[in-house]
């Protein structure tokens, strides 16, 4: 999908990340002129052929009021049409200061109070109940409930945030991750990690992972893509590394049209739910530009442009999205290995064939710099302390 751009420059954060990293590329495959607003200096995005330039900001999780300014003094400067905000602290920070914008500037950051009842983990069982989709029974749980005997949960579980973006206790916000704990000991580790030493727990559940991905406007879905997951990294709880699109089912398409509209979101989302049992079970919602964003762009529907084109005021043709486009990203290696050592030797061969129709979280041979940034990531990954292992 080629549409809109004509060299229009748009300001993108979130950069740091695959999913940034693939907005950067669908915009320019789009025609838009992207600048990368990139808080740790060589980014993914800002390393990208795509990227017209970069400039450096203050990672809004630190200083929320410091990045809004940066990055309106940014888009004076560099007259850019919109500016897209691409995690949950930048839409935070945007939503809030919105003002500082030149008024020529569309900023893709709805109200805050509407992002908060979005990546609101607490209330989305009940939102996501109410839309038509199971939801997994769901406690919030403390350490002193734990230790007082009064909840006895039932081993393994999950253990979430009530949101991923909290006060980390100092200033700013800091991240919180999905755990999954095996007993009573990580359980309590997971909920001491956590602001109140408080957390959402949910019994984990063994299913392959389903999601929605698309475009909103002022509760609408514009455009959605729907993918299967057929591997995640880590194995038993961790993001998906290895998918492929599929044929919308009507019944969650229609539940998540009324789960958007409920939430009145305009913007990118990913909706990500466990199929068991003959149900799918909402467990996350992310409203911003997720890991697996460049699938969606692969399959046919470029939803960083479409997004763009819905902020500037344009009602961009949709020609839907193409089924059985694979995506992989490099933590798939270690999915493949896992499954080796875990004593599934078929279906780790298997996964190990090539398909030409496959889209790569960072890897690309036309636009190869920012695979440099894996080593990178790598080496943080390796000295990153043991704990409870990540579910997100």
């Amino acid at each position: 999908m080629k549409f809109g751009g004509q060299g229009t420059r748009v300001l993108v954060s979130g950069g740091e990340y695959p999913g940034g990293l693939a907005a950067v590329r669908a915009l320019r495959a789009a025609g838009y002129e992207p600048w990368v607003a990139d808080p740790t200096d060589g980014s993914y995005g800002a390393l990208s052929r795509a990227a017209a330039g970069s400039v450096r900001v203050t990672d809004p999780r630190s200083d929320a009021l410091s990045f809004a300014g940066e990055l309106a003094k940014a888009a004076s400067r560099l007259n850019v049409a919109a500016v897209l905000p691409g995690t949950e602290p930048a839409l935070l920070a945007l939503g809030e200061h919105r003002g500082l914008f030149p008024s020529e500037v569309a900023v893709g950051a709805p109200p805050p109070e509407l992002t908060i009842a979005a990546t609101d983990k607490q209330s989305l069982a009940t939102r996501a109940a109410a839309a038509g989709f199971a939801v997994p029974p769901t406690d919030l749980i403390t350490v002193d409930d734990l230790r007082a005997g009064r909840i006895t949960p039932q081993y393994p579980v999950v253990v979430k945030p009530v949101r991923s973006e909290l006060s980390g206790g100092g200033n700013g916000l800091r991240r919180f991750e999905v755990v999954q704990a095996r007993d009573a000991g990580e359980l309590i580790s997971a909920l001491a990690d956590l602001p109140d030493r408080a957390g959402l727990v949910q019994p984990y559940m063994v299913g392959p992972i389903r999601t929605v991905n698309g475009v909103a406007w002022n509760g609408e879905v514009v455009a959605a893509v729907h993918k299967l997951a057929d591997r995640t990294w880590p194995l038993d709880c961790g993001v998906v590394c290895y998918a492929r699109t599929v044929l919308a089912e009507p019944e969650v398409d229609r539940a998540t049209r009324a789960l958007i509209a409920d939430l009145g979101w305009s913007g990118l989302f990913n909706l990500q739910m466990i199929s068991t049992g003959g149900k799918h079970y909402v467990i996350d919602l992310n409203p911003r530009v997720y890991h697996s964003l460049g699938l969606a762009v692969a399959a046919g529907a470029n939803l960083p442009a479409i997004w763009m084109s819905l902020l500037l005021g344009h009602r961009p043709p949709l020609t839907g999205y193409r089924t059985g486009v694979r995506f992989r990203s490099e933590e798939d290696a270690m999915a493949l290995w896992g499954t080796l050592v875990g004593g599934h030797r078929g279906a780790a061969l298997r996964g190990l064939v090539p398909h030409p129709d496959t889209a790569h979280a960072v890897l690309s041979w036309r636009d190869p710099a920012p695979t440099l940034n894996i080593l990178r990531r790598a080496v943080r990954v390796a000295r990153r302390r043991t704990g409870p292992r990540s579910c997100s």
